[in-house]
């Protein structure tokens, strides 16, 4: 007769304490908490074998009892508008590749293109007591400043460099590119340019590029005939609906200027719907460099933002801040004009 099966609690697992730490690196408790906490004060190679022995132990700490304390947790809060534009993921790979080897993790939020979101998110943030914060852009209310004040934290703000920043800032000319772009189309022939735009608020980086592009055509006599806006997240359906009005519209148009790859992507397939020569009879040029058009032909023209840089230049001004360096640092990321195969010439 077989007996009944049994079923039994699991047994409790012992939680790993600091002073285990200290005992299994022959170091003080204080010392152990001091690494963990990520203060200064202790040799490299001490706060390496107790950070390495705390993971080897599977020790957890308690970030919360940290915070609570007053300490600053080991996370970077980030900031950016969306992740749906394939842009920031870049950003974010290069945040990662600069914070290696320190104990900063990034914590991601999005800010939705929105300063009162932007506001709320990095609120929430902030109750983690992050020992930094990274923005996008350089535009926010009042509400973000005086939080960021009082939290007294090191600050970049990324993507852009046509400003003032909080305290570090990391990012190419948005303007400047529109003036290089609209400098390419001039010298490649192309005088009648359009347009294509996302309809979102706040996008100051988008409102500054185009500003640089109509200002410089116009210094030189060319006209922009107009300007097509989208609502919602870019996509390449989008790029082709909006060029194919663009084309309605405008039949004289001979550039259709993008406000990002995805959009321009759109606008070739309708450029070649509609039978038109690229870049003979029509060119036309996107915006942040993005690998897929690689993939299609004829290459997009577009400005490479070097995005993973900007990422990991912006870990590295945090790590120097956290070090002691001042405030204010500032570093202008030069982009790369692509000609691609869509300019004329």
């Amino acid at each position: 007769m077989t007996s009944p099966s049994r079923s039994f609690p699991p047994r409790p697992v012992s939680k790993i304490s600091q002073s285990d730490i200290a005992a299994a690196c022959g170091v003080s408790e204080m010392t152990v908490s001091r690494v963990l906490r990520g203060q200064r004060g202790v040799s490299g190679d001490i706060a390496a074998r107790v950070r390495n022995t705390a993971r080897s132990l599977g020790y957890v700490p308690n970030r919360i009892a940290g915070a609570l304390a007053g300490a600053r947790v080991p996370l970077v809060a980030v900031i950016v508008p969306g992740m749906s534009n394939m842009v920031f993921p870049e950003v974010l790979m290069g945040l990662n590749a600069g914070l290696e080897g320190s104990d900063l993790q990034a914590v991601l939020g999005f800010g939705k293109y929105d300063t009162a979101t932007e506001a709320q998110v990095l609120a929430e943030l902030l109750a983690w007591r992050p020992s930094a914060v990274v923005l996008t852009g350089l535009e926010h209310d009042d509400t973000t400043r005086a939080m960021l004040a009082r939290a007294d934290i090191p600050v970049v703000e990324i993507m852009d460099s046509d400003g003032t920043g909080i305290d570090g800032v990391v990012g190419v000319s948005q303007h400047g590119v529109g003036v290089a772009m609209a400098r390419a189309m001039i010298a490649a022939g192309h005088r009648n340019a359009v347009l294509l735009r996302s309809a979102q608020q706040g996008d100051r980086r988008q409102d500054s590029r185009f500003r640089g592009f109509e200002e410089t055509l116009r210094a030189a006599g060319v006209p922009v005939l107009g300007s097509l806006s989208y609502n919602g997240a870019s996509s390449v359906p989008k790029g082709r609906a909006l060029a194919a009005t663009a084309l309605s519209h405008w039949p004289e148009v001979d550039f259709l200027y993008c406000t990002n790859d995805m959009i321009a992507a759109g606008a070739l397939f309708a450029l070649q719907a509609a039978g038109r020569k690229v870049p003979e009879e029509t060119g036309l040029a996107g915006f942040s460099g993005l690998e897929f058009l690689d993939g299609i032909t004829p290459r997009i023209a577009t400005t490479d933002t070097r995005r993973f840089d900007i990422g990991r230049s912006a870990a590295r001004m945090i790590l120097s801040r956290l070090a002691g360096a001042p405030r204010g640092a500032r570093e202008e990321i030069t982009p790369r004009l692509d000609r691609g195969q869509t300019l004329r010439g």
